[in-house]
């Protein structure tokens, strides 16, 4: 229970200094939708972009807002024959992401499920580093359906929630990041893991589009 007031509280700061802070909070209908009848959590269009108020929080409950980020979508690459949209963010020049869509799956260029909306408490991309017979890490993503909005820069949002877990056994360590995504807008709010003084970073989106 503490811990589920503990994320509302942190949902809640964050829509509030999102306001505060951003830029016009609007919603965006430029981005092409898809056919009626079908369902995409990551709309994927050369172009189709989203833009994220940065705000820091450390351990101690403060919040700090860093500025604004994107992220594109600059063009398509082919690997291993299949198609996959290329991601790219404006603050990170080293950050390039693949995906494409796979009988429902959002699929990352590793052939990784990276997101999958219709199984309630469903894990996915589950992978384990052993050496010398020890786990040196477990990471995996388990997706949850919400019955509650989620909140955002832009507003609030039917969501499901892709709850990231990376576990530590020989530092008896287990961190947890959070992404939430709506039907054809894509992440709406990121909350990244805690560094090694529990300290997050989390993006809240402003705004989506698709760049003329």
């Amino acid at each position: 229970m503490k811990f589920k007031k503990s994320i509302i509280l942190l949902f809640a700061s964050i829509l509030i200094i999102g306001i505060n802070y951003s830029c016009e909070k609007q919603e965006d209908k430029s981005i092409d939708k898809i056919l009626e009848g079908e369902v995409s959590y990551s709309p994927k269009e050369v172009g189709n972009y989203w833009i994220y108020d940065i705000i820091a929080m450390d351990n101690n409950g403060n919040y700090t807002y860093l500025g604004l980020d994107s992220t594109y979508i600059i063009g398509t690459t082919e690997i291993n024959e299949n198609t996959y949209y290329e991601y790219r963010s404006a603050s990170n020049s080293n950050f390039t992401q693949y995906l494409r869509d796979s009988a429902a799956y959002l699929v990352d260029e590793k052939g990784e499920r990276f997101f999958y909306h219709k199984n309630d408490a469903d894990t996915i991309e589950d992978n384990i580093v052993i050496t010398s017979g020890d786990t040196i890490s477990h990471t995996y993503r388990i997706i949850y359906h919400l019955e509650d909005d989620v909140k955002c820069s832009a507003g609030s949002f039917p969501a499901i929630e892709a709850r990231n877990i990376r576990q530590l056994p020989l530092l008896n360590r287990s961190d947890i990041g959070y992404d939430f995504y709506t039907i054809d807008i894509g992440i709406i709010l990121r909350i990244s893991m805690p560094d090694n003084n529990g300290n997050r970073v989390a993006y809240s989106l402003v705004r989506w589009g698709k760049a003329d």
